[in-house]
């Protein structure tokens, strides 16, 4: 169970990462001022929302498949 807690958090962290940096590509050359931008608007939690809506579609697409998967294997072992 302790594993797959952390799997899925680093899944989802990577994914947050990811989507930051491809919604914000200034972030890494000046972070400063997009940290900044992000406390005078105060929207800091923008990005933890956007990254769960992506995380569960992802987690949706990967049940589907796992299920696909356990479904092929009944038929091949019968």
């Amino acid at each position: 169970m302790k594993s797959i807690v952390i799997r899925e958090m680093t899944i989802y962290v990577i994914l947050l990462v990811a989507l930051a940096l491809v919604m914000h590509p200034d972030l890494l050359s000046n972070s400063t001022e997009r940290f900044s931008l992000m406390q005078e608007r105060q929207n800091y939690f923008h990005p933890l929302i956007y990254a769960f809506i992506i995380y569960f579609f992802l987690f949706i697409v990967r049940f589907i498949f796992k299920k696909i998967a356990t479904l092929f294997k009944k038929i091949k072992d019968k």
